[in-house]
């Protein structure tokens, strides 16, 4: 009995809670994923022809050279989320704010597939990994990673500003969380890089399938 208390001990004390979190983020970004599969499901036939045609003139500009995102619209999609995740990690907001920035963040990606798919068929799987691939790869991971460490300090300011957390210390943001952002931060600048040079290359190789 004894050595089933001390294994029970073990395991609580090494529990760590920033598995749960990391789980509950992912969590809401597959929900927030599943909500953009089902709206672009929902969309009646007068939306989906109008995408369609705006698609069709995307896909021309593409293949003509001209379509590709400018630097400034490269940052913004890349350092967008990043950005917000930092300064929701100075707010007690950022509690019900950070989750629903992750399904926010799983809503507009599976809307963007789920678009191609619609207007294109089997060879939207291959435009929406041709426009999608390179972005995700850089900014998922960082978006994840970042949202792990602010939304905890969100959570203590949070219980400090609700008088939950009288008793507890001042929230600290210590050198490890900013190294933390810089490090996102040099990651996604050459994922910028890489998607001026590689989604061009990318996306007009899917082309060829339609």
């Amino acid at each position: 009995m004894r050595g089933r208390m001390v294994l029970r001990t073990i395991r609580l004390n090494g529990w760590d809670p920033s598995w749960l979190r990391g789980f509950l983020l992912a969590l809401t970004f597959l929900a927030g994923a599943l909500a953009g599969h089902l709206y672009a499901a929902a969309c009646g036939e007068d939306t989906w022809a109008a995408l369609s045609r705006y698609l069709d003139d995307y896909c021309r500009l593409y293949d003509g050279g001209s379509g590709e995102a400018s630097m400034l619209s490269c940052v913004v999609m890349y350092f967008g989320y990043a950005g917000a995740l930092f300064l929701l990690s100075f707010s007690a907001a950022g509690v019900a704010l950070i989750p629903a920035l992750s399904g926010a963040f799983g809503f507009f990606t599976m809307y963007t597939v789920s678009c191609f798919v619609r207007c294109y068929g089997r060879a939207g799987v291959a435009l929406a990994l041709g426009a999608l691939a390179v972005r995700l790869v850089f900014t998922l991971p960082c978006f994840l990673v970042l949202a792990g460490a602010a939304w905890p300090l969100s959570m203590e300011l949070f219980s400090l500003s609700f008088g939950l957390g009288k008793r507890s210390s001042p929230v600290l943001y210590g050198g490890r969380y900013f190294l933390l952002f810089v490090l996102c931060a040099v990651i996604l600048a050459i994922g910028v890089f890489c998607e001026r040079l590689l989604t061009p290359v990318l996306f007009r190789l899917a082309l060829r399938s339609i």
